[in-house]
């Protein structure tokens, strides 16, 4: 059971669940997600933590297929495939007026992006008529009268799927569960938000990248050299700092009216980011980002909106982050993943000690972008095994299912005060969400994941 004060709860993206109600090849909708909530009552968890919701940017050479993977999204709104199937595009007026009043901060420019994409066939917006890259008054005027319908549809379309998740949120409000979204550090080229604040990124006079996110190949880089592909923030003087300090709170606002509780991914990118040049890994480097007074006035921001907030602190180079978190009282997580890392055969203390977790960290088995506990165990030898359960204090098994059990058992009793199991963690499968750095630009494999069996008949963990 749950002790008292203590938050328990699921990590699986909405996309994953199935429902007796769907057909077995649709996604997840807010509806599947109402019977996720009686799951997660049932078993006596009190929170879901979601990936990001926000529709994804298209697939290369694509008009209609938009890549799977939640980190590439718009960063603002919510997926049109969350909606569920056979309502009707019906609304009173006056909660349409409602809608649009409580999200003049985003709608219009996300209404009328998604308008021109469907337009031209493609969302870089680089490649759309000459004056809409570079946001000319007459032109954007021009085009918001010749598609008012279309974009009067996209603004309907996201009045009825948060009408539809205010339902979901609702019901998890009443059950006692709360909802955790993710803030994904970056956000892609191919998005409304990037297009409508071009002065927040590093970009060339028409809108190319000559450098993008991701992480150089060093000793320490547990998955080695990553090259996300997302535009590099503009950072440099305060005045300048504060520009894109702006442009995040209009993501954070958004995130506070759907989320209770919200995961800072990549918080350690404050402090220093790679920069990686996509054809040459060798001049690939590390940048010093602005730091912690950035961050406070963020976590300040999601203070004054009541957005509970806690950061990934994973990763290379963290003393800088983990200082400013312990004076802010954020909490930081650690992921029993990475107690050993196999390939070099080296224990990690941190993550390996559950008993000594602190109690300001949020604890997890493992995360979407790493193999299952089941996979993982399966990966150590028998002396690897050995060694890390004796650290973390757990009676060792040959059985693994036993042995996984063991281990999340332990982290659910750990002193901190926040833990999340993802799902394959709970059914102990080896059934994988991603595998950073293999992603591909038509077709990608990855962040495809959904259960095997409904929601309805989830078995009872607990």
């Amino acid at each position: 059971m749950t002790q008292k004060n203590k938050i328990v709860g699921t990590l699986v993206p909405i996309s994953a669940l199935r429902s007796k109600n769907q057909s077995p090849n649709n996604f997840g909708t807010f509806q599947t997600g109402l019977a996720f909530l009686d799951w997660l009552k049932k078993t006596d968890q009190n929170a879901w933590q979601l990936l990001p919701l926000h529709q994804t940017q298209l697939e290369a050479d694509s008009r209609t297929k938009h890549v799977p993977s939640p980190y590439k999204g718009y960063g603002i709104g919510l997926d049109p495939r969350y909606l569920t199937k056979g309502l009707k595009e019906t609304e009173e007026r006056e909660e349409l007026k409602s809608f649009v009043d409580r999200n003049k901060y985003w709608i219009e420019d996300y209404a009328l992006f998604c308008a021109l994409r469907d337009h031209f066939g493609t969302d870089d917006w680089r490649e759309w008529d000459s004056g809409l890259s570079s946001r000319k008054k007459a032109v954007i005027d021009n085009y918001s009268k010749l598609l008012r319908r279309e974009i009067d549809h996209h603004i309907l379309i996201q009045c009825l799927l948060h009408k539809e998740y205010e339902e979901l949120k609702h019901k998890a409000e009443k059950l006692g569960i709360i909802l955790i979204g993710d803030l994904p550090f970056y956000i892609s080229i191919k998005s409304p938000l990037v297009w409508a604040h071009q002065y927040a990124f590093q970009l060339e006079k028409d809108g190319r990248t000559k450098y993008v996110s991701g992480l150089p190949d060093t000793p320490l880089a547990h998955f080695g050299r990553q090259i996300w592909g997302h535009p590099l923030y503009r950072w440099g003087e305060q005045a300048q700092n504060k520009k894109v300090t702006d442009f995040w709170k209009i993501r954070l606002k958004y995130l506070a009216s759907i989320f209770d509780s919200m995961r800072f991914d990549h918080a350690k990118g404050l402090f220093d980011y790679g920069v990686i040049h996509p054809r040459n890994k060798k001049i690939d480097k590390f940048v010093k980002g602005p730091g912690g007074p950035v961050l406070k006035v963020l976590i300040d921001y999601c203070k004054s909106l009541n957005l509970s907030i806690f950061a990934e602190d994973s990763g290379e180079n963290l003393s800088e982050l983990r200082i400013t978190l312990k004076k802010l009282e954020i909490s930081g997580i650690k992921i029993f993943r990475f107690a050993l890392n196999e390939k070099k055969k080296k224990l990690n203390q941190e993550y390996a000690s559950v008993s000594s977790y602190h109690k300001k960290t949020v604890a997890y088995t493992t995360t979407h972008d790493t193999e299952t506990l089941i996979s993982y165990l399966e990966i150590l030898n028998y002396e690897q095994k050995r060694k890390i359960v004796a650290y973390a204090n757990i009676k060792y098994s040959e059985d693994i299912l036993v042995l996984a059990q063991r281990i999340r058992k332990a982290i659910i009793s750990s002193p901190a005060q926040m833990v999340i199991i993802p799902i394959q963690d709970w059914l102990l499968t080896t059934d994988r969400i991603n595998i950073p750095g293999t992603e591909k630009e038509k077709n990608d494999p990855n962040w495809r994941y959904m259960l095997t069996i409904p929601v309805e008949d989830l078995p009872i963990i607990f």
